[in-house]
């Protein structure tokens, strides 16, 4: 596996989002994921982290998440490490929008033949004063 795989990995997780494929999405998750979010507890596995991600995506009529100077590195051949910054931009189905700047990193393990994420963090940016 190579930066580039890793890559192209990351990006296939921002295309699902993007497109509204929560399934896409959360099949490139392990289940024993553990995830830190935007909002102030840690979701211990992908049933948990799923069950949010539904409920935050019901409201939005449209979404544009992406990275910016995405750093990818391999280790071992089995684990791969994504850090990024971020910039979501959503639409509600009541016409509000909301753009979010941020940080990214996603841990990929490669279990059972497959790439799969067993770590994310999202955090956002400080506003500038």
């Amino acid at each position: 596996m190579s930066a580039q795989e890793i890559h192209t990995l990351a990006q296939q997780f921002v295309d699902a989002f993007n497109n509204k494929n929560l399934k896409a999405a959360l099949d490139m998750l392990s289940d024993d994921l553990e995830v830190f979010d935007h909002v102030p507890y840690r979701f211990d596995n992908k049933a948990q982290f799923a069950t949010f991600l539904a409920g935050a995506v019901e409201g939005i009529a449209s979404m544009n998440f992406g990275f910016r100077q995405p750093s990818c590195r391999v280790f071992n051949d089995n684990t791969g490490i994504v850090n990024a910054y971020d910039t979501f931009t959503g639409v509600t189905k009541d016409g509000k929008v909301q753009t979010i700047h941020g940080r990214t990193t996603l841990v990929f393990v490669k279990q059972s033949g497959q790439w799969k994420i067993v770590s994310a963090h999202f955090s956002p940016l400080p506003h500038a004063q």
